[in-house]
């Protein structure tokens, strides 16, 4: 599995459909995995949704809930075009009937893809990107079936690599509504590796408007494993709902397993202020395998560790697991991370949830996974 697709809740349900072979355990025959949850943490895998077909493969897209219906817009592949494509289901997603008429949106091109689609006011809005360009467009409709192009936003932040993924939403902080844009890339993230950086803003319908400068990245996260995340339409506790795939298109040295590919802890998402700016915050919705709150040392590092070292370090005031690290700086010189340990990963998060770092772990069969305090 790689890219999480078509995050909905529909009638008693989380949807999470994935970009998936059904075939094997490497790339290729792309099509759409489902699972289901009531909960966001417990989950039940179900039959291939949207498969692969002579028409091409079926590459990310976003769901949306209609009364009876969860609407499927994804992008379909074929022959170095990519075209967006919709598809209906009326048994609550486990099956799909594609559009007759598809695709609902051509523009000849290789690389245009990724759509994220949501309500706002009376219509839909599309956000997809024309990945080799840096943009991320912005598209009106009625019906889902024909879209109107409004506007284009990009070539700013990191363009180290292809723009993919995009999600558009709103958060609130003290009553104001802020605008969030998420655009991953791969590569150019973190170690130029699979990353996601973010933008806050404005968006009136038509144009997303920054409010700070983009000449460098704002990182969503500063592991290297996190990607391609996007949120859940129609939440129904009105949270905006974050899961990301744990992986990397650099990262080689998947373990044999019978399984290739794993999605992030769900995520919590909100705004708080730092150095005077809005920022993202992230908080796990599941309880911390390991929670540290230390008093910080003079100098050197504290933390935990085990088949990883995690922690804070006082001298260069970064947050780190292994060689990676976050710039943080601790309150009243007081540490507070959260830990979120499963066989072949490790999720740490800053207890204020403005730093987090994600990375896939594979150590040595029989290493332990118990973390202890240094």
């Amino acid at each position: 599995m790689n890219d999480p697709n078509g995050l909905v809740w529909h009638k008693g349900e989380y949807h999470l459909f994935f970009q998936h072979n059904p075939l094997g355990r490497e790339w290729g025959h792309m099509s759409w995995g489902h699972a289901v949850s009531t909960d966001l943490l417990n989950w039940e895998e179900l039959p291939v949704a949207i498969r692969e077909g002579e028409d091409g493969a079926i590459f990310s897209g976003s769901a949306v809930s209609i009364g009876d219906e969860i609407v499927a817009i994804y992008t379909r592949d074929k022959d170095k075009i990519q075209v967006q494509c919709i598809a209906t289901s009326f048994d609550n997603g486990r099956t799909f009937t594609k559009f007759e008429d598809n695709p609902v949106l051509d523009l000849g091109m290789e690389h245009f893809r990724d759509p994220k689609v949501f309500r706002y006011q009376d219509h839909w809005i599309m956000a997809v990107v024309k990945a080799q360009e840096f943009l991320v467009c912005f598209y009106k409709s009625e019906d889902l079936k024909t879209w109107t192009p409004l506007s284009e936003f990009g070539r700013v932040g990191a363009t180290g690599g292809q723009w993919e993924c995009p999600d558009l939403f709103p958060l609130k902080i003290d009553g104001e509504e802020v605008w969030v844009l998420l655009v991953s890339l791969s590569p150019g993230g973190i170690k130029n590796t699979s990353g996601t950086q973010y933008f806050i803003g404005d968006f009136d319908g038509t144009t997303f408007t920054p409010r700070y400068s983009t000449d460098k990245p704002r990182w969503f996260d500063y592991g290297s494993h996190n990607y391609a995340g996007v949120t859940f339409n129609n939440e129904p506790n009105n949270k905006r709902i974050f899961m990301g795939w744990l992986n990397s298109w650099q990262k080689k040295e998947h373990a044999e397993t019978s399984w290739t590919g794993a999605m992030t802890i769900p995520r919590e998402l909100g705004l708080t202020r730092l150095n005077g700016e809005i920022v993202i915050t992230q908080q796990p919705i599941c309880q911390s395998v390991y929670e540290l709150k230390v008093q910080v040392p003079g100098s050197g590092i504290v933390g935990l560790k085990g088949f990883v070292t995690l922690g804070y370090n006082v001298d260069t005031q970064t947050i780190f697991v292994d060689d990676y690290e976050a710039p943080y700086q601790v309150k009243d010189g007081e540490l507070h991370i959260k830990v979120v340990v499963d066989q072949s990963s490790v999720e740490l998060f800053t207890a204020d949830g403005t730093r987090c770092i994600t990375l896939a772990v594979f150590p040595p069969l029989g290493t332990s996974r118990v973390l202890t305090p240094f």
